[in-house]
């Protein structure tokens, strides 16, 4: 029943008669391909954007709805469902999804609802005697749960269908709906514990965390041992910057001894939010050895939170382990393959163990305000802007002081990217702290420590001498400390090979490639082996077209000269264009802990860097070069160049990749 599809193929209802405009056709017929190809995820991306563009057409959301199906979208399929049902409130085979798709998402109390009107209005349907049976089931299941509200009959299931609105709504994202029903259950029904829950939920997805936090210790003082509460208040509070106090409630989550459905998880998240790993294990080996593990309906979840911890733990084999049961109980738990999948990456680029997207760590409100409150200044490029900017922001939102540190430990890539970066933006004596605790730790990608290590080594933070780093899998020493900027000449010529050199310069610049050439020539007569006349020759080749010899030069000045940094970087650019990567980086990461630079060295360093992050699909690391560059030399010219490459104005709204879809 809770896979059942409208494919009817029955006259469309009024609401379809409008005419279908070409772009629409074209739109359904492409996703209409590749779901034939089984490329489902494409397809439901271009169903999204139709829907969006032409919103309430039957045609749109039929083929959606069962490409929701397809993936096994639940949520969604029972949204488009229920959005269909208004549309077509006489088609007996979309009110059968619709029961079927809230028994699908667990809303017995619905789900009994529509089988009633479908028995009531169609009783002779095709189905009908499934749907008796259904009805019976769900009748059954929900009599033990007017049993705990001590409402019995009519009223008791009018009151759980109430409760099942609220958990829907919260499921969609309506948050304030999904607070209003909750409200309204709560004056016929003011201790029902489920529906206080909810609604914190819906405070705390508003971001009104305050409020979120109260209506949670409401359930608490009439039921202390609340599992759902103590783990929501626990969570609540880690996130709202209140560690200490959330590992007291934490420490009564752990003993309780209330009794729920999935106390377990409820359980283990919790303590995964705190960070408390060995925790995590323990509430893992007590519902192992209570048996909750072995039904083949177990939970996986359960499994990501175990392998989470235990590779937190440096306990890799387990975690691998464990990850490997999560897929076997659900093969598209796109959380532990994707950790799964970070492993097999370098050590020096691994983000994992994570145990939750960015939304359970963020609200909703707090990345909109940042888009709010930065953008305006980013549009303008000014980065004193963009930093008072961003502390305003944290003026707002001072939950995120103790946030960022919590994301930067344990946050999936996108939540770290977002710790970095407002704390990069906010440059606050807390925020600073913040990046420095972060630089000597062991988690995260080594690029994303080693740019708060700068920054922090720019505040002054890391103590003098060699700083020990976390790099490659190793403690290395690494002197980060001081590096200075100069705009003292980096080589001298004789008089008449200084001039021809500064007109070959002059000649590049104009475009005059085989005058640079000649001068160059005529210069390199008289000092041979001057890598600095060598690598502009190299230019003046690569300029013309004759890309063999230009490399070939390029490749020359570095074996020769292997301190010299301008043709490191060429040779390191040519590897990132050849899809060399490993190779560019081996030419760029020993300049990391140079401590003296000129003005260009360092600008081509940055440009090299940015080049190779891009390539490495890594724009927000690479947008971080950016700033340090800026910081250096805002006036440098080239930096207008990157940052159009790198589309800086929208650097907010890409903070986040598409959420992965609810399996």
């Amino acid at each position: 029943m809770s896979k059942k599809k409208s494919r009817s193929g029955k006259k469309p209802g009024p609401s379809a008669a409008r005419p279908l405009s070409a772009k629409l056709v074209d739109a359904l017929e492409e996703a209409d391909s590749l779901m034939q190809r089984g490329r489902l995820d494409e397809a439901i991306d271009i169903l999204e954007s139709a829907d969006r563009r032409y919103p309430n057409r039957p045609e749109v959301l039929t083929q959606l709805m069962n490409a929701y199906h397809d993936v096994e979208e639940m949520v969604g399929y029972m949204s488009v469902a229920e959005r269909l049902s208004r549309l077509r409130p006489n088609d007996p085979d979309l009110t059968l999804a619709l029961a079927g798709a809230y028994a699908a998402n667990l809303l017995p109390a619905l789900a009994l609802h529509t089988c009633r009107r479908i028995l009531n209005r169609w009783p002779d349907h095709a189905h009908a005697d499934e749907v008796r049976k259904m009805a019976a089931d769900l009748e059954s299941l929900l009599r033990a749960e007017q049993g705990k509200l001590d409402v019995p009959g009519e009223e008791g299931l009018e009151l759980l269908t109430m409760h099942d609105t609220v958990r829907l709504y919260l499921a969609q994202g309506r948050y304030r709906e999904a607070r209003q029903a909750a409200e309204g259950l709560l004056r016929r029904h003011p201790n029902f514990a489920p529906a206080l829950n909810n609604m914190s939920q819906a405070y705390y997805a508003e971001g009104r965390l305050d409020q979120a936090i109260s209506t949670t210790q409401r359930v608490l003082a009439f039921e202390p041992e609340n599992v759902h509460a103590l783990s929501n208040l626990t969570r609540y509070l880690c996130l709202s910057g209140h560690p200490d106090e959330a590992r007291q409630w934490a420490e009564r989550l752990k003993v309780s001894a209330a009794q729920a459905a999935d106390v377990w998880l409820k359980k283990m998240e919790a303590l995964t939010i705190l960070g408390d790993d060995q925790g995590v294990l323990d509430v893992f080996h007590r519902a192992e050895q209570a048996g909750a593990l072995q039904s083949p309906n177990a939970d996986p979840t359960l499994y990501h939170l175990a392998a989470v911890a235990a590779l937190r733990l440096a306990r890799e084999g387990d975690a691998r382990e464990y990850w490997k049961r999560a897929l076997k109980l659900s093969t598209d738990f796109e959380l532990a393959r994707d950790n799964l999948n970070d492993l097999r990456k370098a050590t020096r680029e691994r983000h994992a163990p994570w145990a939750f997207g960015t939304g359970n760590w963020l609200t909703q409100q707090a990345i909109q305000d940042l888009i709010v409150h930065i953008e305006p200044a980013s549009r303008r490029a000014d980065d004193d802007a963009v930093t008072q900017a961003a502390r305003r922001y944290l003026r707002k939102h001072p939950e995120m002081n103790g946030l960022a540190p919590v994301l930067l430990d344990r946050g999936d890539p996108d939540a770290r990217g977002f710790a970095l970066r407002l704390a990069l933006m906010a440059e606050t004596p807390e925020m600073l702290a913040v990046l420095q605790d972060f630089a000597l730790g062991q988690r995260g990608p080594d690029e994303m420590r080693f740019q708060a290590a700068q920054a922090a080594a720019k505040a002054g933070l890391l103590p003098p001498g060699p700083t020990r780093l976390w790099l490659d899998g190793e403690w290395r020493e690494l002197l980060l400390l001081g590096f200075e900027i100069h705009g003292e000449p980096l080589t001298q010529h004789r008089p008449p090979v200084e001039q021809w050199a500064l007109d070959a310069m002059q000649a590049l610049r104009d475009g005059d490639f085989i005058e640079a050439e000649r001068l160059l020539k005529q210069a390199l007569e008289i000092e041979p082996d001057q890598p600095d006349l060598l690598n502009n020759l190299a230019a003046a080749y690569d300029r013309q077209g004759r890309t063999v010899e230009s490399r070939a030069l390029l490749r020359q000045i570095h074996e020769q000269h292997p301190d010299y940094l301008f043709a490191r970087m060429g040779l390191a650019r040519l590897h990132v264009q050849n899809g060399q990567l490993a190779e560019a980086r081996a030419l760029l990461e020993p300049l990391w802990t140079k401590k003296r630079w000129h003005f260009s060295e360092y600008a081509s360093f940055c440009g090299a860097q940015i080049e190779l992050l891009l390539a490495e699909g890594n724009r927000e690391a690479a947008l971080s070069w950016l700033d340090m560059w800026a910081d250096v030399n805002p006036d440098h010219p080239d930096l207008h160049r990157y940052r159009d490459l790198l589309g800086r104005t929208g650097r907010l709204r890409n903070l986040f990749r598409r959420p992965a879809r609810p399996k």
